[in-house]
């Protein structure tokens, strides 16, 4: 089993996967690493990439113009960057900073919705997953409005 086929299968995030699931996924999926202060992610880019996080600490910001962008959530080892690859339009909602050296299991966006199509039972565990990660992304928004004002 490669290091890729093990850190997904291990990974909170696709932890009960049938096996076939993981092997389908692992073969669009390859290891990712961004340097402290890198940008993961462009606000309204196309969001090609899933990222599982395996270490450091990712930042979700909220970009606007003449203010400097606002840090909302924080993503750790274990967490998730992206749901914007499950929505279409398939673009970023927000940018994600390295807020430290990030090591990252990436998924191309494309194969795994591809893949999502073509097995229904597969697309529903990422689907129920990532309904969580919004839930929680939401919520944490909400704690940090007050802090705008």
């Amino acid at each position: 089993m490669s290091t890729t086929h093990e850190q997904l299968a291990t990974h909170p995030f696709s932890t009960g996967f049938a096996p076939a699931m993981v092997d389908r996924i692992a073969g669009f999926t390859g290891e990712r690493t961004y340097a402290k202060g890198a940008l993961v992610a462009h606000e309204g880019t196309d969001a090609d990439l899933f990222h599982l996080v395996l270490a450091g600490r990712a930042g979700i910001e909220i970009v606007a113009p003449g203010v400097r962008p606002m840090v909302i959530s924080t993503v750790h080892g274990g967490e998730v960057i992206g749901w914007s690859w499950f929505v279409e339009p398939h673009r970023w909602h927000f940018a994600v900073v390295a807020l430290d050296d990030l090591h990252t299991l990436a998924a191309d966006a494309a194969e795994l919705r591809a893949a999502c199509d073509d097995d229904h039972a597969l697309g529903y565990r990422p689907a129920r997953r990532l309904t969580q990660v919004v839930a929680s992304r939401v919520e944490a928004t909400r704690h940090q409005v007050p802090a705008l004002y």
